[in-house]
């Protein structure tokens, strides 16, 4: 198998690896779950008036808004002529975003929002969709911008991410692991879809010196 096949394979089974450990350590393992809560906690405000900033952005990830990315994406990959870039963005945005409904029905787990007179939250919000969305879409562009840009695009979208990450918690829609959950999937994604692109090459064809070699610089919704 070639070298640059190997790389984003197994950036995509260390996501997946990780997204299991990560469910098995949040939901089943009472340190796991003391230090989650702990977390919600510390970050969640408990002024509701305070929170018009954070409910701005974690409504960028509503689906509206990442469609609106997705199609934006595209149009970037279709204008400079890159058809396969803009199959990209596509499969890794669709991809993470219907694994993560799947998995949040998968391992529904209802966990306490707050402390005391508190209902629970809904029981599937593992992985984050919220933050999977703009993940995913923020991925999508390392796909499809020109190489020069590819840098800005993945700090622009890693910056975003993370707010959004910030937005869902402090609103108290969302556990700290439910957003990391969110972006191994997304990543897991972005990698899978990298090493689709390159496995399907066609033969003999030069790689493109400005390729995307690598989808993910994104941290942690």
């Amino acid at each position: 198998m070639a070298r640059d096949l190997k790389l984003p394979l197994a950036g995509c089974l260390v996501c997946a690896a990780g997204l299991g450990l990560l469910a098995v350590f949040a939901l089943s393992i009472e340190a796991g779950r003391h230090l989650d809560m702990r977390l919600f906690f510390e970050l969640r405000d408990p002024h509701p008036e305070g929170g018009a900033l954070a409910n701005a952005i974690a409504a960028l990830g509503n689906p509206a808004p990442m469609l609106a990315m997705l199609v934006v994406a595209v149009g970037i990959a279709l204008l400079r002529g890159r058809q396969r870039e803009a199959l990209a963005a596509v499969l890794v945005v669709a991809g993470a975003n219907v694994t993560t409904q799947l998995v949040k029905v998968l391992l529904a787990h209802p966990r306490v929002k707050v402390a005391i007179g508190g209902d629970p939250f809904e029981p599937n919000t593992f992985p984050s969709g919220h933050t999977t969305a703009i993940a995913s879409a923020a991925i999508a562009y390392a796909f499809v911008v020109p190489a020069g840009w590819r840098s800005l695009a993945l700090i622009l979208g890693a910056a975003l991410t993370l707010a959004l990450g910030w937005a869902v918690v402090t609103i108290g829609w969302h556990y700290p692991s439910d957003v990391l959950g969110g972006i191994l999937v997304a990543a897991g994604w972005g990698f899978a879809v990298l090493a689709l692109g390159r496995a399907i090459r066609p033969r003999g064809a030069p790689r493109r010196t400005d390729q995307v070699s690598s989808p993910v610089a994104i941290s942690v919704k």
